[in-house]
């Protein structure tokens, strides 16, 4: 491996633990005292969540869309790791059979890893095409508002994930 191409990797790394670890501190705060509102989960959480991942990887010189895996990586490992806090899920299954946190767990960190390489794509895509990082930004603010909403919509109209 080259040197350059270790120290990108370093820098992608870096840029992605510090995107998440702000925004698990945003998300955490701003959602003391119950569940976030909607506009935590469709304009505030999306909004820092899409700055920290662009703005860390531009202010480090780091692959955009690597920052966005790295930090859809360490989203998946914390929803698919919840189970260790919350125990087994009281809802019965599609069958009647319980259903497990654990199960519902690894759907969401798989979720979270394609959801924000999407996130990624759509950033790089803006960003390519207009050069215009507060663009790009926008675009994957939106997008991923759209998602959540769709999530949101889903859960609420008794879908299970």
């Amino acid at each position: 491996m080259t040197k350059g191409l270790f120290l990108t990797g370093l820098r992608s790394l870096l840029a992605s633990v510090l995107a998440s670890g702000a925004a698990f501190l945003f998300n955490r705060a701003a959602s003391r005292g119950g569940r976030p509102g909607p506009l935590l989960a469709f304009v505030l959480g999306p909004g820092v969540e899409e700055t920290a991942k662009t703005g860390f990887a531009l202010a480090m010189a780091a692959p955009v869309l690597a920052v966005h895996l790295g930090f859809g990586a360490v989203e998946a490992v914390y929803d698919a790791s919840a189970w260790l806090w919350h125990g087994p899920d009281p809802e019965p299954g599609p069958e009647g059979e319980p259903a497990s946190l654990s199960a519902r767990g690894l759907a969401a960190g798989a979720m979270s890893l394609l959801s924000h390489a999407a996130f990624g794509a759509v950033t790089q895509a803006v960003l390519t095409v207009t050069l215009e990082p507060l663009f790009a930004v926008a675009a994957a603010v939106l997008a991923h508002a759209a998602w959540n909403l769709a999530i949101v919509a889903l859960v609420g109209a008794g879908g299970r994930l």
